[in-house]
């Protein structure tokens, strides 16, 4: 039987390694793909060709309303009938006749993924670069259609990684630790019952480039263009972008947490005694987040977590939640890229994150809150009334679209993008300044100055105090 350091810290470095594996791919990728002379258009489904998606766009509520309700335009599966052969699969993926502009950043999209094929494959067109990678981990309950898909999947594009493992789960996320998927950009912890994960191990050369990496879970969709989302971690400029919040009673009491007791530092001799008996302000974050490479490879090189993760298996709920967030706000700790939870202590309001959109809502609120009036979980699912939404905020990523639900708001924003990305659609231009003005962005661009002072109060109005729903 393998021990929690074996179950996880080992799971932590192969998914490092795998990442690794792929970035020193990237340079070898082209756009070989892009010599067809077809008249390609954006590829729709049947159950939504006729949609208008401006007149939605334009929040042309009595158009709307023919859409929701009773009315919504579900998917209708009929994957038998789907072609997997490579050339279609390019066909629907690829953007023919269009070259695309290189790219100041390159960015990882890693999905843990378990079903709706046909969603997923829309998300990879909708980010589509020869630059950008997508890698996809599949949770080993997922049926074997969906698996054989996905494999096909990664076997038709150069820059497309599917990894299975026997126990990856990412449905259950309030148990424990026992794997975790370490990205160049980001890293995130997903929820098992302690069973041991095989993925196998990459050897690698330790070039890796220059990428950022967004991580989602199955059912996210992208709301910026890949140039939108390039120009916003250039932005950023090695700032993390880490949700965090107060931490809720998911602490074990009864461990410490100061560093000496943790081991957090492979090499201690580089310390003091009194810098290791600082104990660590847990706080709470978002499983999704945004991480600089230089981050991760703090975390991979400097920092030793199998006591920090061990610690943490023996919470009961959302401990997924909590350690990266408590690593970006424990500023003393030095990681790259970190902020500080004094604004949090000073304000009680949370640090602004734009790399997920989401909105929580109970029964009581779903009118209110809500502009599906649909709530999965505690969270509101997004419907075709959501498009203004999307296309008006900061944010990089929604959660969550639920293809059985509506369909219509998943090809509508992929429309958008691709109008945006292909035909110079202006609808909402970057929010440069607000990217730019974030607290956390300022305070990792100046923090070190002389006499530099932290002002906690945000010069813009965050994105979640905007008008919502529409």
């Amino acid at each position: 039987m393998c021990s929690k350091f074996s179950r996880t810290f080992f799971l932590l470095l192969t998914m490092l390694v795998c990442t690794m594996v792929i970035f020193s791919m990237a340079p070898r990728m082209t756009m070989s793909f892009w010599s067809s002379t077809e008249n390609e258009i954006l590829w729709r489904r049947k159950e939504t060709e006729h949609l208008d998606c401006g007149r939605v766009l334009r929040n042309d509520k009595k158009y709307i309303e023919q859409f929701t309700g009773d009315n919504r335009l579900s998917i209708v599966p009929n994957l038998k009938y789907l072609d997997m052969s490579c050339d279609a699969i390019q066909h629907r993926i690829i953007p023919f006749n269009f070259h695309l502009r290189p790219l100041k950043v390159g960015v990882v999209f890693a999905r843990v993924v378990y079903k709706d094929y046909e969603f997923l494959e829309k998300q990879v067109q909708m980010s589509y670069h020869p630059q950008n990678i997508f890698c996809f981990f599949i949770d080993s309950k997922s049926d074997s259609d969906f698996k054989w898909r996905m494999r096909r999947l990664g076997r038709c594009l150069p820059n497309i990684h599917v990894m299975e493992g026997r126990h990856i789960n990412s449905r259950r996320t309030s148990n424990r630790f026992s794997w975790s998927q370490y990205e160049y950009g980001t890293l995130q912890m997903y929820g098992e019952d302690g069973e041991t994960t095989e993925l196998g191990i990459f050897h690698f050369d330790a070039d890796v480039g220059d990428h950022e990496t967004l991580n989602l879970k199955n059912h996210d969709v992208i709301g910026k263009t890949v140039y939108e989302i390039s120009r916003i971690f250039e932005i950023l400029d090695g700032a993390n972008d880490i949700d965090i919040d107060k931490e809720f009673g998911r602490i074990e009491q009864r461990f410490e947490w100061d560093l000496k007791t943790l081991r957090l530092f492979r090499d201690e001799s580089l310390y003091t005694s009194s810098f290791l008996n600082n104990t660590l302000r847990i706080s709470k974050g978002s499983v999704q987040g945004s991480l600089s490479r230089e981050a991760v490879e703090w975390m991979v090189k400097t920092v030793n977590p199998r006591v920090y993760l061990d610690q943490w298996n023996e919470g009961k709920y959302g401990v997924d939640e909590q350690w990266i967030s408590t690593f970006q706000a424990n500023e003393f700790l030095e990681m790259p890229g970190h902020f500080t939870d004094q604004c949090l202590k000073e304000t009680g309001n949370k640090t602004d994150f734009i790399t997920r959109w989401s909105k929580w809502s109970w029964s009581d609120e779903i009118g209110e809150k809500c502009g599906s009036k649909t709530v999965r979980h505690g969270v509101c699912i997004m419907g075709i009334e959501e498009l203004p939404v999307i296309a008006r905020m900061p944010n990089i990523m929604f959660n969550k679209m639920m293809p059985l639900f509506d369909y219509s708001i998943v090809e509508c924003a992929a429309e958008l993008i691709y109008n945006r990305t292909f035909l110079g659609q202006e609808d909402h231009p970057l929010e440069e300044d607000y990217y730019a003005s974030m607290i956390n962005v300022h305070y990792h661009k100046h923090h070190l100055e002389t006499g530099y002072a932290l002002n906690c109060t945000p010069s813009y109005e965050s994105w979640r105090f905007r008008k919502y729903p529409l």
